[in-house]
């Protein structure tokens, strides 16, 4: 079985008993973050490893002129959304092999999926082909040194690997930032994001199971602490982009 077939499969098995997304909540945040013309009529977007659909569920409802496309390696994803979006069109595909034309999306946006290629310089070559020259890619990575990272290695000797057992690149900004410079793509802004579970690093559970005390707490340090985590120590950078300009 090639290594290819086997991360294939083992996502499928992952998506079948996981919704692998971030907290829907914060779809329609991201959405924004592309501020996106009103209205968006003629205008084109890509969703590169789309899972199961829920940006694309979020792009339907704030922008309904949006031709929307949602692309992922995984079947069993791409049957999940399907049963959550009406209009996007999805197909099944690799992020390395992208099967559309050349600068032929307005936005492309990769959530939370980077991180996870084991060739992500080739995945963002192939985001600067199919994006227009004046079009905008969106990506959501790690941070390496994420606050709630650096807690749970001086508290509990733990680092973090999302859970995965294949890779996961954590870059801080800088390297973040060197490694879409090195496949043609500038970046317009960066924006720091902190998601719904990211004071769980403060607790240590013996059963898994989070008690109304610690409900209480974690309420108390996400008013506190989330909004004064700086750029650098956040959970995740949502990089805005866009192609190098040409030089002739």
């Amino acid at each position: 079985m090639s290594e290819e077939i086997r991360r294939r499969e083992k996502y499928n098995n992952l998506h079948r008993t996981e919704p692998l997304r971030f907290p829907l909540e914060d779809y329609p945040y991201f959405y924004s973050c592309l501020n996106l013309p009103k209205p968006a009529t003629g205008l084109r977007l890509l969703d590169i490893a789309c899972g199961q659909g829920f940006f694309l569920e979020a792009a339907e409802k704030y922008g309904t002129d949006l031709e929307l496309h949602g692309l992922d390696f995984s079947e069993v994803a791409l049957n999940y959304a399907k049963s959550r979006v009406s209009k996007a069109k999805l197909q099944i595909g690799s992020a390395y092999d992208l099967p559309y034309k050349d600068k032929y999306f307005d936005y492309c946006v990769n959530l939370g999926s980077l991180e996870h290629f084991d060739e992500p310089i080739r995945a963002l070559q192939e985001v600067h082909r199919v994006l227009k020259p004046t079009g905008k890619a969106m990506i959501i990575v790690p941070n390496q040194y994420y606050l709630g990272t650096i807690w749970k290695v001086l508290s509990f000797g733990e680092g973090e690997d999302q859970g995965q057992d294949s890779v996961t690149d954590f870059r801080t900004l800088k390297n973040w930032t060197s490694l879409f410079l090195a496949s043609n793509l500038d970046v317009l802004g960066v924006n720091a994001y902190n998601g719904e579970d990211h004071i769980a690093w403060y607790f240590k559970r013996k059963n898994g199971k989070i008690s109304d005390e610690e409900k209480f707490l974690r309420g108390i340090l996400n008013i506190v602490i989330k909004p004064i985590i700086p750029l650098n120590l956040c959970q995740c950078f949502i990089f805005i982009l866009r192609r190098q300009p040409q030089i002739y």
